[in-house]
């Protein structure tokens, strides 16, 4: 119990009894008042009153000051049992935020330390003594404390507490430390702010691991692609006439996907894994030519009808061998649109492709991507056995092909990007 308490006790305690001592006193100067007035009454019938109408009027002033001291002593008890009730809530408080493991900490209007627990100490590795009264923002670089302070101007702005941001902070022996935050106001009871309060963290590990795993997972992505590039490279190794066909292949796929996330229709399909599956995956297109025989893969001239009819099964085949590596793998991958391009970069929009004669939209989107981005590579391409066509020709045959043999909608995309197609084209050029 505090000093003010034990005070608010004593003077509680004591106030039935003022009361009772203010009414003898009055009782007692009102008696010898009377006593110098009137000779022929002594002290005691003074005391006692001359008249019952007087004793009257003194019992009743006696029961006011009586009631007078119980009112005064009953709120000043009250008080005192709300202040102990406050003060153990609040000590009860303090205890709570000292144990838990989180930082919590309060900031005056200028961003001082005005409160905070062993675990902000920890954090920072200071003593409360250094922390106390110190600017919150005196352990950043520039540029976090300009973060800090429009996070706390936004607070105070809007009354608004956000929920949490990271900021940097460099400890007294150099090591910088992400601490993620939270900050709301503090206000009186008038609504006036005194400053800022809020839980701090250390989430440096978390972080590190984050960017260690961010590494790990680029790494493998390089990898994928480079051992998927490598699958791919065996059946154009097969036909060394093809040159950077595949490089070209993938680099158009992506562009055309991404001008086609542009199109509302088409927003919520393609995200960014989606064209980045894709990039991966186009060069898988030919996989099914490894089990083509050589007279017919490498032949020179025009394919009979038979000849063409084998040629025609790279793309079953390759579908199929994608589709067994996919089975082995959980949830879908880019094997999944691996396996739709091999199957079908060979199908037309009207339905006169194979190998199944699918019509429009019922061609998945990736093979009907791929399937004009290898017609174009390979008109534009010379090979031994063809000269390349004009540009303006190649474009013009792909515009009469917008609705017959292509999506036009991959019509549109491919031919909105011609720049970037064309500068594709010309920094991998076969040599």
């Amino acid at each position: 119990m505090t000093d003010k308490n034990k005070k608010l006790l004593i003077s509680g305690d004591y106030m039935l009894l003022f009361g009772i001592g203010l009414a003898i006193i009055y009782w007692l100067i009102e008696s010898v008042i009377h006593l110098f007035v009137s000779s022929d009454i002594n002290f005691l019938q003074q005391l006692l009153g001359t008249s019952i109408y007087n004793t009257y009027t003194r019992i009743i002033i006696l029961c006011l000051f009586v009631i007078f001291g119980s009112h005064v002593q009953y709120t000043i008890n009250k008080r005192r049992e709300a202040e102990t009730a406050l003060q153990e809530s609040e000590e009860k408080y303090r205890k709570i935020l000292e144990s838990i493991e989180e930082g919590y900490y309060e900031v005056d209007t200028e961003g001082k330390f005005v409160f905070f627990n062993d675990s902000v100490c920890r954090i920072l590795g200071v003593s409360k003594e250094e922390l106390l009264g110190r600017d919150s923002s005196s352990y950043m670089d520039e540029d976090n404390q300009r973060k800090l302070a429009e996070t706390f101007n936004e607070v105070a702005d809007t009354g608004k507490p956000f929920t949490a941001f990271d900021c940097e902070y460099i400890i007294n022996d150099g090591t910088r430390r992400i601490i993620e935050t939270s900050v709301s106001l503090i206000n009186d009871y008038k609504g006036n702010m005194l400053g800022f309060r809020g839980v701090a963290r250390d989430i440096t590990e978390k972080k590190d691991m984050e960017r260690e795993l961010l590494e790990y997972h680029k790494k493998l992505q390089a990898s994928r692609s480079a051992a998927i590039l490598g699958l791919a490279k065996l059946a154009e190794y097969r036909d060394y006439r093809t040159g950077s066909h595949l490089e070209r292949i993938r680099e158009y796929a992506k562009v055309i996907a991404q001008e086609l996330s542009k199109n509302p229709e088409y927003a919520d399909y393609i995200d960014a894994e989606y064209i980045e599956d894709i990039y991966n995956s186009a060069i898988l297109h030919d996989i099914g030519k490894v089990a083509i025989s050589d007279a017919i893969l490498l032949k020179p001239g025009e394919l009979t009808e038979t000849e063409f009819e084998v040629m025609k099964r790279h793309t079953t085949l390759g579908g199929q061998a994608l589709e067994v590596i996919e089975s082995r793998t959980q949830g879908q991958s880019f094997l999944t649109i691996g396996k739709e391009i091999a199957y079908h970069h060979h199908e037309r929009w009207d339905g006169s492709g194979y190998p199944k004669g699918l019509v429009g939209q019922a061609i998945p989107l990736s093979a009907r991507i791929v399937t004009l981005a290898d017609v174009y590579d390979a008109l534009v391409s010379e090979r031994s056995y063809k000269k390349a066509m004009e540009h303006d020709a190649v474009l013009e045959h792909i515009r009469e092909g917008r609705g017959t043999q292509f999506d036009p909608d991959v019509v549109d995309a491919f031919l909105a990007r011609m720049d970037e197609i064309k500068e594709i084209h010309h920094r991998l050029k076969d040599v």
